[in-house]
């Protein structure tokens, strides 16, 4: 049991963190695209802060699989057995977003976000709890072979550094087009 716990903590933790990093290269594209300040432009800034802002994604993608995708695992499975008498894949997206409804109701509410913008937030949160808590779910259960916390992280370490290419590439692309690259 404790190796399936180490794993399904490898693999939440290591698809959170491959996430944020996606996300930081769309925050850092949009950026860059946006009406320019007059502020000059500073690589080494960036190049700096990197492993900093890498620890605090860390930090934040170790207390969502703590504090979220465990416990959506958790309450998913036994919502499955005792609703329809067994699990299934569908309760995961269900309850994600059913949880995160709340949060973005009351951002358009409260805030100047615009219905559309926050429906777009509410699918992308969605989304991004669902996709490690899925993959998680495949490590509990019953008639799949046991992996190793290592094994896990192995597989998805190779998937998630293709997605991460994939990502840069494409904003290097798209920049390059735009003519900001």
């Amino acid at each position: 049991m404790r190796d399936r716990f180490g794993a399904v903590l490898t693999a939440s933790l290591s698809m959170l963190f491959v996430e944020a990093v996606i996300g930081t290269i769309a925050l850092f594209v949009r950026g860059l695209t946006q009406v320019s300040t007059g502020q000059p432009y500073n690589a080494m800034g960036l190049i700096v802060m990197a492993p900093f802002v890498a620890a605090a994604e860390a930090v934040l993608c170790a207390l969502l699989t703590v504090g979220v995708v465990m416990p959506l695992l958790v309450v998913a499975g036994w919502l499955g057995r005792r609703l329809s008498g067994r699990e299934a894949w569908w309760w995961i997206p269900a309850l994600a977003a059913a949880a995160t409804a709340l949060l973005f109701l009351a951002a358009v509410a409260l805030g100047e976000t615009g219905l559309l913008a926050g429906l777009g937030g509410w699918l992308a949160v969605t989304a991004a709890l669902a996709a490690p808590t899925l993959v998680t779910r495949r490590l509990l259960l019953p008639d799949h072979p046991q992996l190793s916390g290592g094994a896990m992280f192995g597989r998805v370490a190779l998937y998630e550094t293709l997605a991460v290419v994939t990502v840069g590439t494409l904003a290097s692309i798209g920049l390059y087009a735009a003519g900001i690259g």
